[in-house]
């Protein structure tokens, strides 16, 4: 759409308020006559450390849901629909949009109850909770909870009751990790959480049998001064049960040997023997048993490097769970179980029980193909690309992961300059290979690091050709570094060895022209990046938890030239212009450092807030005073500023129509971002956004007019754009599309930046973009 009178512009901004309230007219259009339409449900709270979203979980009845606070778009399509039910366009309606909650006095009673359930399970228990029904209108009721959640009462005094004397020294010993603490809140969970940790301590500790059901807590609330005495008592296991010793007590268990079952359908045969007939053979290797039919596809040590439990040491839980997560880490089993099996009146050399071990694993296919073709829009720029992507998971019978990527794309693409528009085509295609070893490829060997830390080794080779208007460039990389886990969250990477070889055999006059005055003169000559890199990555997100709020942190540093301007002195008679070079190919020297932070925060069940900031800058020096094209920041597009399109915003306020592509960069940017999300309908959510950001230059010889960073006038050159999304939820996929509008642009003059109080819109403020997966 085009705005270009003050108008316009009003009869827009009603026609938009009449879509976002015409929903809400007539809410009571299918409210029963005799009933109420739950219009809104409040919670008044005094409990300091209870959050009035904690205690909405337990209300039974809510109102219709509200996006953005009051728009009630879902009752609204619910609405639209008409009474004939067998017209199947009012039947969707209905199905994609909500029914009106009817207020039910009932429900209003159970939410009472169960909030006050809940406050006492914290501690609260002299906690009332009352409600208050108003009925603003003849068919519409709100309802309003009132807590009083009077003194909490708190944790005083511990003891402890145990009769087992093989498990008391260990339970006790353990005490400074408790989370029985003097003076704390006294809550029901605080009972489940010190039993889960004393059963997870006496399972790491070889009792084999034992569980959280053993676990009880007598808590005596009379002591006064609202204090709370509490007696944590753990039973002796039952008669007949297999983990009991002869004294009554719970028994300890070692293992005995560790056999991995490798290929042998479940059904047929077991290390049991269930079908003596059948026939299977054994190896016997370092100290474990492999039994398998025909041979193994692999190396015994891609099961043994992936294995913490060890025969003759005892049973510890941690060493099943860590053993699962490597195993499954490695991706060529289809089908993973540990079991045990205890070996019924035979103990060790300490008197403990005896169990063994069968890891049983079935390999699933090694080999797979994909062909995947696309088309992409960014900015109304058409394009098509065609990938053919190959994957060996054994490739060399080490459970090493090989790929092979290919990919051919072509661009058609045009910019809006000076009234008129200009359109060139651009080419790319390129491949890809890699190796993953499962395992640090080192001159020596870490013992036992596979087991702790889920090392992998990469050694990868790419080729790419761009083919522009402008230019051509092609550029070679090779690559080697090291993965490893440190955590369930955190994530590290170092790659010693990296380098890119850019060779660009054409530039256009016209381009050359235009660049050779300026700082991107160097960023289209031949040169040769040899770094080395560090990433640290800490996600708390998990997969299907998309309504659990999360912290996502990314920190890397970049280090680029010192070692090979420490050899330069080999070659020095070869320097040229006050430069050195390998091969007659000048090299960069830079260090950069970015960070990326996220948090995502769930408003409720179905609404959330995801936050968003990015900061990153790169210093160039010595042997090449900017920084490669390639390692430069650019601003704009899909996962950026959405107002702009890709590398089409900044740097600074500084703005060059000579060029006839958008091709801004920079050594700075700082970008932030935040973004509501909510359900629409169907398959449909919606988000709505605001960003800010822009990219800067470090130094003048290496940056465009009025594109320098500097501290006392930077913010004045950020750029603000604002939209609305929608996403396509296929659960293995999200197919998004954002539509981003300027609010302030900084190429504009100083008093015309903030775009809606300065002129009409045009076509150059909307960008349109498509894209796989959540911006961030």
């Amino acid at each position: 759409m085009i705005f270009r009178t003050d108008k316009a512009n009003l009869l827009v901004f009603f026609i938009f308020i009449l879509i976002v309230l015409l929903p809400g007219c007539r809410s009571t259009k299918y409210v029963p006559e005799g009933e109420r339409l739950l219009t809104r449900v409040q919670i008044k709270n005094d409990a300091r450390d209870i959050s009035r979203d904690d205690l909405r979980g337990y209300i039974r009845q809510q109102e219709n849901l509200r996006i953005l606070g009051f728009w009630k778009l879902h009752l609204g399509i619910y609405n639209l629909s008409g009474r004939d039910d067998s017209k199947g366009f009012n039947r969707w309606l209905r199905r994609i949009g909500e029914a009106p909650v009817i207020y039910d006095s009932t429900l209003v009673d159970r939410s009472v109850d169960q909030m006050q359930l809940f406050l006492r399970n914290r501690g609260y228990y002299l906690a009332e909770v009352s409600d208050t029904v108003t009925f603003p209108t003849r068919r519409r009721a709100r309802v309003k909870y009132t807590v009083e959640s009077g003194p909490r009462y708190r944790l005083n005094n511990v003891y402890y009751r145990i009769d087992d004397d093989s498990i008391r020294s260990y339970v006790l010993s353990d005490t400074t990790n408790t989370v029985l603490r003097r003076g704390r809140g006294f809550t029901v969970q605080m009972h489940n959480q010190e039993r889960d940790r004393i059963t997870e301590n006496l399972r790491n500790n070889g009792f084999f049998n034992f569980s959280r059901e053993f676990i009880y807590f007598l808590a005596d609330s009379s002591v006064g001064n609202h204090r709370v005495n509490d007696t944590l008592v753990i039973m002796p296991p039952p008669q007949n049960m297999s983990g009991r010793t002869e004294s009554g007590n719970h028994a300890r268990y070692s293992i005995r040997n560790v056999f991995f079952q490798v290929g042998i359908d479940p059904q047929e045969r077991s290390i049991d023997g269930i079908r003596p007939d059948f026939q299977a053979d054994t190896l016997f290797y370092q100290g474990f048993y492999f039994v398998f039919e025909d041979e193994l596809d692999f190396k015994p040590e891609v099961l043994l490097n992936s294995n913490s439990i060890m025969p003759g040491g005892l049973f510890r839980s941690s060493q099943v769970e860590r053993t699962q997560i490597l195993l499954s880490d490695l991706r060529i089993f289809r089908y993973i179980n540990i079991r045990f099996r205890e070996l019924e009146g035979e103990f060790d050399e300490h008197g403990n029980k005896i169990l063994d071990c069968v890891i049983h694993v079935v390999p699933g296919k090694y080999q797979s193909y994909a062909l995947e073709v696309e088309g992409t829009n960014s900015s109304g720029n058409l394009g098509a690309a065609g990938n053919i992507k190959y994957q060996h998971k054994n490739i060399f019978n080490g459970a090493e992961l090989f790929t092979l990527n290919t990919r051919v794309a072509r661009q058609n693409q045009f910019i809006m300059r000076s009234g008129s528009k200009e359109q060139f085509n651009t080419m790319e295609f390129g491949a890809e290979s890699s190796v993953v070893f499962p395992q640090f490829l080192l001159p020596v060997r870490i013992e036992r690091f596979r087991q702790r830390y889920n090392p992998k080794t990469t050694i990868a080779a790419a080729y790419n050709y761009q083919r522009r208007p402008d230019y051509t460039r092609t550029i070679v990389n090779a690559r080697m570094g090291y993965t490893w886990r440190a955590s369930r969250y955190s994530t590290h990477s170092f790659f010693p060895l990296d380098f890119n070889l850019v060779n660009i055999p054409s530039v256009s006059d016209a381009f050359k022209a235009i660049i050779n005055e300026s700082f991107l003169r160097y960023a289209y000559e031949d040169h040769l990046i040899a770094n080395l890199n560090y990433t640290y990555i800490y996600n708390q997100q998990e997969i299907g938890q998309r309504w659990r709020d999360f912290w996502y942190l990314r920190l890397s540093l970049e280090s680029a030239g010192n070692i090979l301007d420490l050899m330069a002195p080999i070659w020095s008679e070869n320097m040229q212009d006050g430069y050195n070079t390998i091969l007659g190919i000048r090299y960069a020297q830079y260090l950069k450092a970015d960070i990326d932070v996220r948090y995502h925060s769930p408003i409720d069940r179905y609404t959330s807030l995801t936050y968003r900031f990015f900061g990153g800058v790169g210093i160039p020096y010595r042997n090449l005073n900017v920084l490669p094209f390639e390692k430069r920041y650019f601003s704009g597009g899909a996962n950026s500023i959405r107002a702009w399109p890709v590398r089409g915003l900044g740097p600074g306020s500084s703005s060059d129509d000579r060029l006839t592509w958008y091709n801004q960069t920079a050594d700075i940017k700082l970008e932030a971002n935040v973004e509501y999300r909510f359900p629409l309908f169907w398959l449909l959510e919606g988000a709505l956004f605001v960003d800010v950001g822009n990219i800067w230059g470090i130094r003048p010889e290496g940056s465009m007019e009025d594109g320098l960073f500097e501290f006392d006038r930077f913010y004045r050159q950020l750029a603000v754009g604002t939209g609305f999304g929608t996403r396509f939820d296929f659960n293995y996929f999200i197919f998004r599309i954002d539509t981003g509008l300027k609010l302030r642009d900084p190429a504009e003059l100083s008093g015309d930046r903030w775009i809606p109080f300065s002129r009409s819109y045009n076509w150059n403020d909307v960008a349109f973009n498509f894209a796989i997966g959540y911006p961030f």
